[in-house]
């Protein structure tokens, strides 16, 4: 019975623990998707946008290029700032720079993109939009169909 009772407290303890990840993330998790690298991150960057606007070859070499120059800037950038001070990051201060990347990164998109492909992409961003919203409104938890 004791060896029962310690079996117990230990499980719950592991539970408890979780690995300290999101219960999305935690293995085993249903909702657990496999580490990108960043090139498969920009790939899928891509290929999402050339569902929602029909991006010919040359557009899709162009907007590859603005998501690996901008995604190089943002890691450098974010990496000194939690390194930089010796402790946490000022979220306020990153957010407001992710905003600025994301408002340099749209216009760039936006660039590149024709007359008839603008209002599908503005579309696009929308929703995509409403889906992080959403997303951070439900505890972070994804799912649904991706």
């Amino acid at each position: 019975m004791i060896a029962l009772m310690i079996l117990a407290v230990a499980s719950l303890a592991q539970a408890q623990r979780g690995g300290g990840q999101r219960p999305s993330q935690a293995p085993g998790s249903q909702n657990q998707r496999p580490q990108m690298n960043p090139e498969q991150m920009i790939e899928r960057q891509i290929q999402r946008l050339n569902e929602a606007v029909s991006l010919t070859d040359a557009q899709k070499t162009k907007v590859k290029e603005i998501f690996k120059q901008n995604g190089e800037k943002q890691r450098e950038l974010f990496s000194s700032m939690r390194n930089g001070s010796g402790q946490q990051a000022d979220r306020e201060k990153m957010r407001a720079k992710m905003d600025e990347f994301r408002k340099k990164q749209d216009e760039q998109i936006k660039a590149v993109l024709t007359k008839e492909q603008l209002p599908k992409y503005e579309k696009y961003m929308q929703e995509r939009e409403a889906r992080m919203k959403e997303r951070m409104n439900n505890g972070g938890q994804r799912g649904g169909n991706r």
